[in-house]
């Protein structure tokens, strides 16, 4: 055979193709079973439409759908049921069947199933008349067979979405890496005067996607026997996820900063002796948040790090002691605080120790360098 073209690979490795073959594959499964139960010949379609309503990526979910919309057609085909006995088919029938059945819908843990309680009591009053017991449990008994065929696929070839977890959080970490750089750009007083900050919102998205992504890996995981050999993994994933969550988070603090005039002062019109070490600062943390994980094992550049926010400390040591005004001092200490909690959430605490006062690095690698 030949080999594939490079432009058709990365869509044959689409999640979206995977979920479409499961779903095909389950509904083809459905419709077959459905045709040999015994009297469900006219209702055999419902089989494959539990089937396909009831596709997701991790098998949990399906199941958590399945169980969730057969609770709500069985709600839906009581009301159906109970308004053909008291009204029969008619306007006021369908009137109380949508009004109660909207009513029902709003129970919360139906979640995305809400919708088939007006649907599962409609049909079951119009296109069940005469026989709305059995067309109710013809409804909602081939669609938990439609919905087991689907899990049923999904037992087969589980999905552990390890690859596109890691390249949500790579699009996160270096969305967080380019703030930190450009933020850094626009305070340098060596640097240009026109540097323009990205848009705040800018990170938003990504740490959306990585969010969902992270959520549906823990979800795949769940009765997914892959996940046990990938048990370190998912762990790993879910814990950078929280590191860089966080980080993220404090990046956003320190472009508000520079946007922002707390005490009537931005960070971007500092003195000069403090614009330097805050924009060093801002590219070691750059540096570490683009190179640290928390399976590291050697400290590099968060000490790096650690050291140039502690730099930062001492020119505003020597800047208050020089008769510095209070307004700096406040706006600098903010970002130090900042700095430094953004250093400590992508540092894991069993394996390193950052400094415990603010100069400590700093005088720790000066030692080490007279030594």
């Amino acid at each position: 055979m030949r080999p594939l073209p490079p432009d058709m690979r990365p869509l044959l490795r689409h999640p979206r193709l995977d979920l479409a073959v499961k779903a095909a594959v389950a509904a083809t499964a459905a419709w077959v079973l459905a045709r040999q139960v015994p009297g469900a010949e006219d209702y055999a379609f419902y089989a494959p439409f539990g089937a396909v309503a009831t596709t997701y990526s991790a098998i949990v979910r399906s199941v958590a759908e399945t169980v969730r919309t057969v609770a709500a057609i069985l709600l839906g085909a009581v009301l159906g049921v109970l308004a053909d006995a008291l009204l029969g088919p008619g306007v006021a029938a369908i009137a109380l069947v949508v009004g109660l059945g909207m009513l029902l819908a709003a129970l919360p843990w139906l979640g995305d199933a809400r919708s088939y309680v007006p649907i599962a009591g409609m049909f079951v009053l119009l296109v069940g008349h005469g026989e709305t017991l059995g067309y109710a449990a013809a409804y909602a008994g081939l669609f938990l067979l439609g919905a087991a065929c689907t899990v049923g696929v999904g037992m087969v070839r589980p999905v552990l979405p390890l690859d596109r977890t890691d390249r949500a959080l790579d699009a996160l970490r270096a969305a967080s890496v380019e703030h930190l750089r450009t933020l850094a750009a626009a305070i340098d007083p060596a640097g240009d005067d026109d540097v323009e900050l990205p848009a705040r919102e800018s990170l938003s998205e990504p740490l959306a996607r990585a969010r969902t992504e992270v959520d549906e890996l823990r979800q795949a995981a769940r009765a997914n026997p892959r996940a046990r050999r990938h048990a370190d993994d998912v762990t790993r994933r879910v814990d950078d996820f929280g590191a860089l969550q966080r980080a993220v988070q404090l990046v956003d603090d320190l472009q508000a900063m520079a946007e922002d005039e707390p005490w009537g002062l931005s960070v971007v019109r500092l003195p000069a002796e403090l614009r330097t070490p805050t924009a060093q600062a801002l590219r070691e943390l750059a540096a570490t948040t683009e190179e640290a994980a928390t399976v590291d094992t050697d400290p590099g550049r968060r000490r790096s790090a650690d050291r140039a926010t502690g730099t930062l400390v001492a020119a505003l040591r020597r800047y208050e002691d020089g008769g510095g005004t209070d307004a700096v001092a406040l706006v600098v200490s903010t970002v130090v605080t900042t700095l430094r909690r953004s250093l400590s959430a992508l540092t894991p605490p069993d394996r390193f120790d950052l400094s415990t006062s603010p100069t400590a690095a700093v005088r720790r690698d000066d030692a080490e360098v007279g030594r």
